[in-house]
């Protein structure tokens, strides 16, 4: 009888209770075409297929500018406060991954990336701020990052 209540309810309620565990399913895939068994891999932009004009904005997003911080340092930062050899290799799969994913994606002309410089700035202050109070809550943060960036490419 009220089974059109129920079983909405009941998909919400799964749904919701599975987050956590995507968060950290997202975070196990990996950048290279080797990977089997339980990893799932999304193809990764090569940017050497950018135009030239993206690519020196793709080394810009990499490497900073005298007054930005560049992905490369941010993660390195990161890193640092990482104890964990093993956690500090898949930490950093994980953020090359990422940051090849956003810099292709930036990179692109204004007219057409999804992804701007405010969510750039935005993205690198949550990685650092939580890498410096909470080092060990990386792995959710960056799932999270990388959903959204899924979200608005693909």
């Amino acid at each position: 009888m009220y089974l059109h209540i129920i079983i909405p309810a009941a998909a919400v309620l799964l749904y919701f209770s599975m987050l956590p565990f995507s968060a950290a399913h997202a975070l196990a895939e990996h950048i290279d075409s080797k990977t089997s068994g339980n990893y799932c891999t999304i193809p990764l932009p090569n940017p050497e297929h950018l135009s030239e004009d993206e690519k020196e904005w793709f080394t810009t997003f990499q490497e900073g500018t005298f007054y930005v911080q560049g992905w490369k340092e941010i993660t390195s930062k990161i890193l640092e406060k990482i104890q964990q050899e093993n956690k500090k290799e898949e930490l950093q799969r994980s953020l090359n991954y990422l940051g090849i994913r956003i810099g292709c994606e930036w990179s692109k002309n204004n007219d057409v990336r999804k992804i701007d410089t405010d969510m750039l700035e935005q993205w690198g202050t949550e990685l650092q701020k939580i890498a410096e109070e909470k080092p060990e809550k990386l792995p959710v943060v960056i799932a999270d990052i990388r959903q959204k960036v899924f979200k608005l490419v693909e």
